[in-house]
């Protein structure tokens, strides 16, 4: 009697192995395919990144050139100013 409850046990669990097997056999293909949207999403994201990053170091340097000849412009305006109140003075004396 021993025998055949052990083989009606083997084949319950023979059955429910291959009904999980079979139920999860697509899991990791799918979770692969999802890990693989997430990286290309997060790789878009950083190329849109690096670009938004290119242009905003554009800005900062004509800013900074902007800068650089105000400022020199500003240094020729004193200059001129300092040599026109040493004229002024003088002519004062």
């Amino acid at each position: 009697m021993d025998g055949p409850k052990i083989t009606v046990v083997a084949i319950v669990l023979l059955l429910v192995g291959l009904l999980g097997g079979y139920l999860f056999w697509g899991q990791p293909g799918k979770r692969l395919t999802d890990d693989l949207a997430a990286a290309k999403a997060r790789l878009a994201e950083a190329e849109q990144a690096r670009t938004g990053e290119a242009a905003m170091k554009a800005k900062l340097d004509a800013a900074e050139a902007q800068l650089k000849q105000l400022t020199e412009q500003l240094a020729r305006e004193r200059e001129a100013r300092q040599t026109l109140e040493a004229r002024v003075g003088q002519g004062k004396k």
